[in-house]
């Protein structure tokens, strides 16, 4: 066990000190393979987040994370998106970004969503998709065939990250948001260097626009809106930190300026998986709804991100013919059927 090193990076941490990029990869390296106590990882965990894990210390640790996950392999010669966020919103709503993902796909980008059960709302990505139909446990030769066939694929975290094992204890026993909540959308098992990445605060915006600059990423918009959404919101503005060219520039985006209607929260709201599925139905189906709106705005921010639409007018109206000629429809049943 390396407790002496890990000892040494507990220390810095006590004394509010950051961690260097080499010294946050030894510390992750070390829990994360099996060679330290519940009691460190908590202290490494508690520290951090008492601190505030910097940029250099987040990219360790996915880097870290994506080391020791189990991998897809993908074509990225053409670009690939991943529309996972952090969670931790509490708003209940219905799963925006999921809805988006199958639109985006549908429009013709491929997908590899990163997702799993749900920790804080009422309905997880997994356990949505698992309700509509789709079998979550999947090996990565079945994986590549449902991106070939679809355009979309689910990574279910559970199944990418075995060396998760290793801190879920702490992790439960502590009970508070730590760096790990920050990680998952950081570590797409495709590799995906195209996202759109929703966090719970303002404040982590630009800081994991930063990360995924440095772990390689050629494009994203981190968002948070102003609601407290963890997704590009239709009830109101949203705080937006986009990834272009190596550069970070953060900026508003309000839904009015596109035409789209103000949403209330009550409209996108569900309270179990059972209303989580007829939610993404109903979007996939082409009903008209505030449920529709958002989903459409965070597709249309997909098509954008990965160049496959120049501006969000554009988006929009990729996103909406995806649904209204059936594609978006097409691939949940073919995505669904291709699982089995």
């Amino acid at each position: 066990m390396n407790s002496t090193n890990l000892r040494e990076h507990l220390l810095k941490l006590c004394a509010c000190e950051d961690l260097t990029r080499a010294e946050a990869a030894d510390a992750f390296n070390i829990i994360m393979s099996g060679q330290a106590t519940e009691a460190q990882i908590g202290g490494l965990l508690v520290g951090l987040a008492a601190k505030g894990a910097t940029v250099d210390e987040l990219a360790s640790a996915a880097s870290v994370m994506r080391d020791k996950s189990v991998a897809i392999p993908v074509d990225l010669s053409t670009p690939v998106l991943d529309t996972c966020g952090t969670g931790g919103d509490v708003k209940g709503t219905f799963n925006i970004s999921t809805a988006a993902a199958l639109i985006v796909a549908a429009a013709g980008v491929r997908v590899v969503k990163h997702g799993n059960r749900s920790a804080s709302g009422k309905s997880g990505s997994a356990d949505v998709l698992e309700k509509l139909g789709l079998r979550l446990e999947l090996p990565v030769p079945q994986l590549q065939a449902c991106l070939e066939k679809t355009g979309i694929c689910f990574a279910f975290a559970r199944n990418h990250h075995p060396a998760m094992k290793h801190v879920a204890p702490a992790r439960t026993a502590l009970g508070i948001p730590t760096i790990f909540n920050l990680l998952g959308p950081l570590t797409n098992p495709g590799r995906a260097k195209h996202q759109l990445l929703g966090v719970f605060r303002p404040e982590l915006t630009a800081k994991l626009a930063a990360v995924l600059h440095e772990l390689g990423s050629v494009r994203a918009w981190i968002v948070h809106a102003l609601d407290g959404l963890d997704e590009l919101s239709t009830l109101g503005p949203t705080q937006v930190s986009e990834l272009r060219d190596g550069q970070v520039h953060t900026w508003q985006l309000d839904p009015t300026t596109l035409g789209l209607p103000l949403a209330r929260l009550e409209d996108l709201r569900i309270h179990s998986v059972d209303e989580a599925t007829d939610a993404i139905r109903h979007v996939v189906d082409g009903r008209h709804s505030p449920m529709r709106d958002i989903a459409l705005l965070n597709a249309a921010a997909g098509l954008v991100i990965t160049g496959h639409c120049p501006d969000l007018p554009a988006g929009l109206l990729a996103a909406a013919a995806a649904i209204d000629s059936g594609a978006a429809r097409r691939t949940l049943d073919r995505l669904i059927e291709t699982s089995h």
